[in-house]
């Protein structure tokens, strides 16, 4: 039995760790990634916040979407859209990302969150750092259960 445990975690952990994110870029290209490569490629940042959907406050790493901007976007670029598995989508600006510091979150409470509890990608805002945002308008933007990710540019969007 202890065996049959040990399998069934490694197999839930390889399939959250291989998880696959579509990344489109404005000039039309698409990057598909995966959390193992997110993670070797970009620094994570960790905090604690509260947030609507839980009664007590949790821990989350992640990736800051400032350093995907950076990679992936250029001076043109103006919003970023995060999309789920539901097709669930919300934009934020970039000025909102460089003000507020959200992450790509991959870990809740020190483990990597599983699809069944939004995972396994989670766009989080740090509401204690930031409770000025800490209503509708960016909750909605807290997409969970992301597979796409859309740059959105002025050359390529007006």
């Amino acid at each position: 039995m202890r065996s049959l445990v040990a399998l069934l975690v490694f197999f839930f952990s390889s399939v959250v760790i291989a998880s696959p994110l579509k990344i489109h870029l404005a000039d039309g290209s698409t990057v598909e990634t995966n959390m193992t490569s997110l993670l070797k490629e970009f620094p994570i940042t960790r905090f604690e916040t509260r947030l609507p959907w839980f009664p007590e406050q949790r821990s989350f790493a992640g990736i800051p979407v400032t350093q995907l901007l950076d990679k992936y976007g250029d001076e043109n670029t103006f919003a970023v859209t995060f999309v789920a598995l539901n097709d669930y989508a919300a934009t934020s600006t970039v000025k909102d990302i460089r003000n507020f510091y959200p992450i790509l979150a991959v870990k809740m409470n020190d483990e990597p969150i599983q699809v069944r509890h939004k995972g396994p990608y989670w766009l989080i805002f740090n509401l204690n750092k930031y409770p000025e945002i800490d209503n509708i308008n960016y909750h909605s933007q807290m997409v969970w259960q992301i597979d796409e990710i859309t740059l959105h540019s002025k050359n390529n969007d007006e």
